[in-house]
This record gives C-alpha cells, sequence and structure tokens, in this order.
C-alpha cells in the first residue's frame, strides 16, 4: 500500500514535465523548402511569432520542439508557450513574406496546471489515509471464519449446480 502511495505522488509530482502540447501541420511538397513559421494569433488575418528552417530541432528555450512527420507534414510540441495561451499557428513563410496558415490549436499555459498540482498533493495523501482507514473499519464488521466475500460464495453455489446438472 505505502509502495502505491510513492508511485502516486511521484506521478503527481512529475505530471508537468511530460505535458507536450502537438500540433501537427500538414503541407503541399512545393512548401518544404520554405522556412516554417510559429505564431500567436493576434488578430483574425494576423499572429506573431518565429520563423524556423525545416530540420528538426528545440526552439524558444525548448519550450518547443519540431519534428518532421514524414514527408509532408511537421509536428511542433509546446512545453510552455512564451507568448501566453491562445490560438497558435503553424505555416510556412510565402516568397512575398506572409504567412501561409496549415494548421491552428489553442495551447494552454501550464500555470494552471502547476496550480492544479499544488492543490493534488496534499488531498491524494488524505484520500488515500481515509480511504485505508476506511476498509480497516470495514474489515473489522466480516465475520471470523469467512475467507471471501458472500456473493463470491454465492456464485460458487450457482456454478457447482450447473455443473451438477
Amino acid at each position: 500500500m505505502h509502495l502505491l502511495i510513492w508511485i502516486l505522488l511521484l506521478a503527481v509530482g512529475g505530471c508537468e514535465a511530460v505535458y507536450w502540447q502537438k500540433l501537427t501541420c500538414p503541407y503541399e511538397l512545393k512548401h518544404e523548402s520554405q522556412l516554417r513559421v510559429w505564431c500567436r494569433q493576434s488578430s483574425t488575418d494576423c499572429c506573431s511569432g518565429l520563423t524556423f528552417n525545416h530540420s528538426g530541432h528545440s526552439l524558444d528555450g525548448g519550450n518547443l520542439k519540431v519534428t518532421q512527420q514524414g514527408s509532408a507534414s511537421f509536428t511542433v510540441a509546446v512545453l510552455q508557450p512564451s507568448r501566453g495561451e491562445g490560438v497558435y499557428w503553424c505555416g510556412v513563410l510565402s516568397r512575398n513574406n506572409t504567412i501561409i496558415k496549415l494548421a491552428e490549436g489553442y495551447i494552454h499555459s501550464l500555470s494552471s496546471a502547476r496550480f492544479a498540482r499544488w492543490i493534488l498533493l496534499p488531498v491524494l495523501p488524505m484520500v488515500t489515509i481515509f480511504t485505508n482507514l476506511y476498509a480497516r473499519k470495514i474489515t473489522k464488521h466480516i465475520p471470523k471464519g469467512k475467507t471471501r466475500p458472500f456473493f463470491m460464495q454465492q456464485k460458487n453455489v450457482e456454478f457447482k449446480n450447473r455443473i451438477n446438472k
């Protein structure tokens, strides 16, 4: 039981490090050599962000990971959006410096996840302790000599009756 508690506590503490939000960006082969764009939408037709080349790498201080997915798409994985939460675009930069939007998605900030972690951290052990105490209280009321719960004994009787018929 104690091992389970430690595993759950470690999972709650470590969940923040693996929360990558992903956006897949499919493109036409004619756009393969163009600069790629990652930006936060500032109005219906405009966004601000950064450009990068087509080789897979880490960007924005490690908060973005770009990986090539096959021959006609790439994926942007976001750990923490540096420009805050909102609608983000991935795209390519055309020859006349306009953005060709490939996909968009809402990217959340991790500040709410951090807040939830600090709420769950003390609650999880309390729930575990109360569950353990309740289970002990229930087991005190089980008559001695019965090794299995009543419903399991009934099923075995029914099963034996079916075999004997």
